[in-house]
């Protein structure tokens, strides 16, 4: 129940805001996906990530076949091992296992190596895209241009149209300057 109330409040306020704001804002849309899908170097650079990846992936999975392969054989001799054998063996093991996840954390985290390559070949491509979205929006005089692809984010939008500092205000929290 509270949640369909947030989200009829939600859309009333949206609502709202459309319909103030269009009254003094033009609006533009775009498709990114088309737009991407358009231009080469993007479907080159794709591939490229696309193999990059891959050849990432069959190194991680190297490392996990050989842990699958050390703990097949630490279960075939681990009746004929000492106690200390046992435990260097599982000591082994798992030294390797975090080596692997180390590995693909370095490979496929957040900051890591696929995503490096990404910042590499694709954001010049998505800046350069931005930049002309800017253009687009000062000669037409476009106060928010909206992506109408997939993900429905916001490519522009001009910040003196931003209002969370007044909605904070009036929810009673300090936005640490006074809004013009």
């Amino acid at each position: 129940v509270m949640k369909d109330l947030k989200r009829a409040i939600f859309l009333l306020i949206l609502s709202y805001s459309f319909v103030v704001a269009s009254a003094q804002t033009r609006y533009a849309f775009v498709n990114l996906d088309y737009i991407l899908v358009n231009i080469p170097d993007y479907a080159k650079a794709q591939q490229e990530l696309d193999e990059y990846s891959k050849k990432l992936q069959a190194e991680v999975d190297a490392v996990y076949q050989e842990i699958t392969e050390m703990q097949n054989k630490y279960n075939s001799d681990k009746v004929f091992l000492t106690a200390s054998m046992r435990e260097q063996r599982e000591k082994t093991i798992a030294e390797k296992e975090s080596k692997a996840r180390l590995l693909q954390q370095a490979y496929f985290g957040p900051r890591g190596e696929l995503f490096i390559k990404r910042e590499e070949l694709v954001k010049p491509i998505q800046d350069e895209i931005l930049e002309v979205v800017k253009d687009l929006a000062k000669e037409g005089n476009y106060g928010l241009i909206l992506d109408i692809s997939a993900d429905h984010s916001v490519l522009f939008y001009d910040p003196k149209l931003d209002k969370s500092k007044t909605i904070l205000r009036k929810l009673g929290y300090s936005t640490g300057k006074k809004e013009e």
